[in-house]
């Protein structure tokens, strides 16, 4: 599927004939997963949830059970384990990424993905229709304060360091923060169609595509 100028009738075309491959990128919490839960249910798209895709190839039942083995940044043996999970995490998003089943793809990304090799992004961003779900700016600090509440598993990518005699809080609430804003700015950057995420929260799913097909030429 050629992606770059993709214009509406293409996109119905797609749409039409089964053949649209989507793929939703965007923080955590964004509604990722739950915009693909909707196309899935309701519109009979394949739903390929990378993050499920992992614990399996792991062996693991939930998403404590991937923080609990990944660790803390600081912890010995993290940057191996951060470099496993990444590359489980390619290899399943590449080849999610040009799969052809039948049927329309809907392709739900990690919070990492922007992490990957970007050969992989290549391939993503060639293959599939790339929506960013966007929390916004103004969103970060309440995510920030939901991270350290609810914490989840956290590919940080280099961007955690620890300053002398600063604890492991102190840094954290120090590099979060950083890394949000980076992942943000790269999620807008590798996407075809920029969407606010508040904008379709409470959409069903053809509203949703009708939203996605707003923004196209």
């Amino acid at each position: 599927m050629s992606i770059g100028q993709l214009k509406q009738s293409e996109f119905d075309t797609h749409v039409a004939g089964q053949t649209l491959r989507l793929s939703f990128v965007g923080m955590s919490n964004a509604g990722k997963s739950y915009r693909s839960k909707v196309l899935c249910c309701k519109l009979g798209f394949s739903w390929h949830h990378v993050d499920e895709k992992i614990q399996e190839m792991f062996n693991f039942h939930s998403m404590t059970d991937i923080s609990s083995w990944l660790g803390h940044p600081s912890d010995t043996g993290y940057q191996e384990r951060e470099k496993c999970y990444l590359r489980s995490e390619d290899q399943l998003t590449r080849r999610a990424s040009i799969q052809t089943s039948g049927k329309n793809l809907v392709l739900d990304t990690t919070g990492s993905v922007v992490h990957l090799n970007a050969e992989t992004l290549q391939v993503l961003y060639e293959s599939c229709l790339v929506v960013h779900l966007d929390v916004g700016n103004d969103s970060l600090d309440c995510m920030i304060e939901q991270f350290f509440s609810n914490p989840k598993p956290v590919i940080w990518c280099g961007h955690f360091s620890m300053n002398a005699g600063e604890s492991k809080e102190d840094a954290l609430r120090r590099c979060y923060p950083i890394l949000l804003k980076r992942r943000l700015e790269r999620y807008r950057t590798l996407a075809h169609v920029n969407i606010p995420a508040s904008s379709v929260r409470d959409l069903d799913g053809r509203e949703t595509l009708n939203r996605i097909r707003e923004c196209l030429g």
